[in-house]
């Protein structure tokens, strides 16, 4: 899973730091646009938790995100073909 973050685009390394993450890690991490995150937001692909007037964002919040928007949680008969 963690090679097809990378090959995305998220940056795993900063992904696995942490298990909280702020709204400017999670930009970093998914390489997306303030707007899009709020998309997402909208959209309920995403959920931020608010503490103190400030957004954060858990990585299983992040990788079910990236999941849903790259259909990756459906396997299909091809997933072990270049295996």
């Amino acid at each position: 899973m963690e090679q097809i973050l990378t090959k995305i685009g998220i940056d795993t390394d900063l992904l696995n730091q942490e298990q909280i993450h702020t709204r400017e890690q999670t930009l970093e991490i998914m390489g997306i646009s303030p707007k899009t995150l709020w998309k997402y937001e909208n959209q309920n692909l995403i959920k931020g938790t608010r503490f103190k007037a400030k957004k954060y964002y858990t990585s299983n919040d992040i990788i079910e995100c990236v999941k849903s928007q790259f259909n990756l949680s459906q396997t299909t008969e091809w997933d072990n073909v270049w295996e």
